[in-house]
């Protein structure tokens, strides 16, 4: 789908933070952190650096989505635990089914299967959060700011087929199965074009 807002894509972890500095402050609406294979516990040059950009839109009430990492790494700055799931840092991955609670950027309660490839979770409730996404497995699997426009979810509502196969070596047989995720990343994109 199109999205109704103009998508900037940077990598800061393999190209660092240039391209985003090309990016007018003025003109960012929202901001979606995605996945890494690092480790918010990591505390690389550009993890610090990406760290600092979110503290700063974190200012300014810019609406900002974490997705895994984002979701690990928007915790950790707000104070939360994140650790590994299992003692032998097994990764979590194929779909699992989560519980949204009823939240502004969605609207009602609702449960949906969305992908997951996940070695650490968070394991606390960071001040100023509540808990918005919860599965069996994850007990804290999405939170949401009491006051702030910050949504976070530690599965990958962004996934498509194509993000399946590069993960698990294998085609996506159902791809209608990534519908349900992508409209909650819509729904926060058409929030961001909404607030102007």
């Amino acid at each position: 789908e199109h999205s109704p807002l103009t998508l900037t894509y940077h990598l800061p972890a393999l190209f660092g933070f240039s391209s985003l500095h090309l990016v007018a402050p003025k003109r960012i609406e929202g901001i979606i952190v995605m996945g890494s294979a690092s480790s918010v516990h990591d505390k690389l040059p550009w993890q610090i650096e990406l760290s600092n950009f979110l503290k700063a839109h974190l200012e300014k009430k810019t609406p900002i989505l974490g997705l895994c990492f984002g979701h690990q790494l928007i915790a950790h700055l707000h104070g939360a635990k994140v650790e590994y799931v299992f003692p032998d840092q097994k990764k979590h991955l194929g779909f699992r089914t989560v519980s949204l609670r009823r939240n502004s950027l969605w609207g009602e309660a609702q449960e949906g299967r969305l992908y997951v490839s996940h070695n650490e979770h968070v394991t606390s409730v960071p001040q100023g959060f509540e808990i918005s996404v919860s599965s069996p497995e994850i007990p804290i699997d999405g939170l949401s700011h009491t006051s702030l426009p910050i949504w976070t979810f530690q599965p990958h509502p962004e996934a498509t087929p194509k993000f399946l196969e590069q993960r698990e070596n294998r085609p996506a047989t159902e791809p209608s199965q990534f519908q349900f995720g992508n409209h909650l990343v819509d729904r926060f994109l058409h929030f961001c074009k909404n607030r102007k």
